[in-house]
């Protein structure tokens, strides 16, 4: 049954993601009139429906070789890509991301966790957001309030199931549900107000916005579904992973404008499937290593200070070519 519920995860992630790929078109679009997400797949090109058969889930870019059945213009690989990515990601989040929603019995039975499956579903939720507000942000520079605010008033909603966002302390007179739910507010509010804190800082030594207000509501969002503690993990991953693909593309001609958000959902992504295991790396390994390493904190002066220089060359970069 395990491998039937990834398999069975995996299919429904790749038709998620090909509404992602609608919703990812279509918020991007001026014309109100085309941001709706109601209504048939059309091609972008020239306007024309697509057939169910000719929208199968990356079988169908592979079976027209790339190529708009209907007007022969190319079909970006971003399509496919997006709908690969999805199917892999809520196949983790079945293969061990949460525990399985249902079960059989020795009569051959299938019994339902309702807790288990409203997780899941949770946290599948917050995948397909991560995805959709990750390649908008890389489009436009923009996380749009139809997808963050949404997603925050689900996440806060979601903690009404324990293991959602976690609990918050372990007082045995409160009802987890209430413990779970608590964990959501305080992450959205250690999410939001840290990254705020961040802007504002960051504007000031700056003078100019050195952050989205999106980025903000993001991070909202992703405390409220992990709770205050992935919050802050999740930032921590994202400034590094922004720091490093940010710089090299800086250093190699990319453009001097990043944005954060997708390196904020890689971050949250991170914290969902491997919290644990960083947290035990950077607060428990990491020190043993140091204490265990005389010289070790030279060398990580060393870094620090390179890292510095490479921070201070490209934000001067930035700056110039803003």
């Amino acid at each position: 049954m395990g491998t039937m519920f990834g398999v069975g995860a995996a299919l429904l992630g790749a038709c998620v993601g090909s509404f992602l790929n609608v919703v990812i078109w279509r918020l991007q679009q001026v014309d109100p009139a085309k941001r709706s997400l109601l209504g048939r797949s059309h091609c972008p090109h020239c306007g024309a429906v697509i057939p169910w058969f000719l929208n199968v889930p990356v079988l169908s870019w592979l079976a027209l070789r790339g190529r708009a059945a209907c007007c022969g213009k190319p079909i970006a690989v971003r399509y496919p890509f997006v709908e690969a990515l999805t199917a892999v990601l809520f196949w983790a989040l079945a293969a061990w991301g949460t525990a399985a929603p249902f079960a059989v019995t020795a009569e051959h039975a299938v019994v339902v966790d309702a807790a288990a499956a409203a997780t899941w579903s949770a946290r599948a939720t917050f995948l397909s957001l991560l995805v959709a507000l990750s390649f908008i942000d890389f489009d436009t520079q923009l996380l749009p309030d139809a997808l963050t605010k949404p997603g925050l008033a689900l996440g806060l909603a979601a903690g009404v199931w324990p293991g959602v966002a976690g609990e918050l302390g372990d007082d045995p007179t409160v009802a987890p549900a209430l413990r779970s739910a608590l964990a959501g507010v305080v992450g959205a509010g250690v999410g939001g107000g840290v990254t705020w804190a961040i802007r504002a800082l960051g504007s000031a030594v700056f003078r100019r916005e050195a952050m989205g207000f999106g980025d903000v509501k993001l991070m909202a969002m992703i405390g409220a579904f992990l709770g205050w503690r992935s919050a802050l993990l999740t930032m921590l991953l994202g400034c590094v992973a922004g720091a490093i693909f940010g710089g090299l593309g800086l250093l190699f001609g990319g453009s001097a404008r990043i944005p954060f958000g997708p390196y904020l959902a890689l971050g949250a992504v991170a914290a969902l499937f491997f919290g644990d295991a960083i947290a035990d790396l950077l607060l428990v390994t990491w020190p043993e290593w140091q204490r265990a390493n005389a010289g070790s904190q030279w060398a990580l002066a060393g870094m620090a200070s390179a890292a510095l220089v490479l921070l201070f060359v490209l934000v001067r970069r930035a700056r110039r070519s803003g």
